[in-house]
């Protein structure tokens, strides 16, 4: 309740609208779309999110023209997963067109007169439910018949029909009349070398140099090419040379076997 589930649950979905998605996937496809055309100067990005638009919608008016059926191909994946389930319906029939449908332990009441469930699946997405498909075949009907509208290949075919006309070169645009469009004046050469120097005007997601690591030098000899520890084993290492063993301590005391 508190990420306030009107927004996403189907049990608040709009009746009417027949969409049952809670996704953004449009957005992030068109963001992924046009990832590449951001990056040009604004009537160039422009140009290339039209020019886009049209190739994708020619594409879908050439698979959509193309498919015989009088449902989409969404419709008919959408009652294949649904038909195993709508098989192990019982059905109990009532008056003016009502009818009680079994699935489990649970029970619908199930109009396919009105297209209604009380599940309100059949509502939401405009395609029968799993009670309603259980209905359907019960009787010996034809599921597609009842799907709404919108997911029917006519309206398909509709969306896609018309698309976004070709256009010609910058040279052929017509003129609006107002005044010339100019970019800003640059600041001074002074300020510029100013936040050159203090580092303003460079990127902010530019990689910035490491900096130097600090030089470590050894507390007993002070040389910078090992430290302490190392000083001490390498002199342990070298206690017994000739039959002689030196024992160091700090590097200065020796005592000979």
């Amino acid at each position: 309740m508190k990420t306030k589930p009107k927004t996403w649950c189907r049990a608040f979905h709009k009746i009417g609208s027949y969409c049952e998605d809670v996704e953004n996937n449009s957005v992030e496809s068109f963001n992924c779309t046009i990832k590449k055309a951001r990056e040009k100067p604004f009537v160039a990005m422009l140009e290339a999110v039209r020019r886009l638009a049209m190739v994708q919608i020619a594409k879908r008016s050439a698979l959509s023209h193309s498919h015989e059926g009088i449902c989409t191909p969404y419709v008919k994946c959408f009652l294949a997963e649904e038909h195993k389930t709508a098989s192990l319906c019982f059905v109990h029939p009532s008056t003016n067109g009502a009818y009680e449908v079994y699935l489990g332990y649970e029970k619908h009441r199930v109009n396919l007169n009105e297209r209604t469930c009380t599940c309100m699946k059949f509502q939401i997405c405009g395609i029968p439910c799993e009670h309603a498909y259980g209905l359907i075949l019960k009787k010996t009907l034809e599921a597609e018949d009842y799907v709404c509208e919108w997911s029917r290949t006519f309206k398909w075919k509709e969306n896609y029909t018309e698309g976004i006309v070709p256009q010609r070169g910058p040279r052929y645009w017509p003129c609006t009349g107002g005044e010339s469009v100019h970019p800003p004046p640059r600041p001074d050469d002074e300020k510029v070398d100013k936040k050159r120097k203090k580092g303003l005007h460079e990127s902010p997601t530019k990689k910035k140099p490491k900096q130097k690591k600090r030089i470590m030098h050894c507390g007993i000899c002070g040389a910078t090419d090992h430290n302490c520890r190392y000083h001490q084993k390498k002199n342990k290492k070298n206690t017994t040379q000739g039959g002689t063993q030196v024992e160091s301590t700090q590097g200065c005391l020796t005592q000979e076997k």
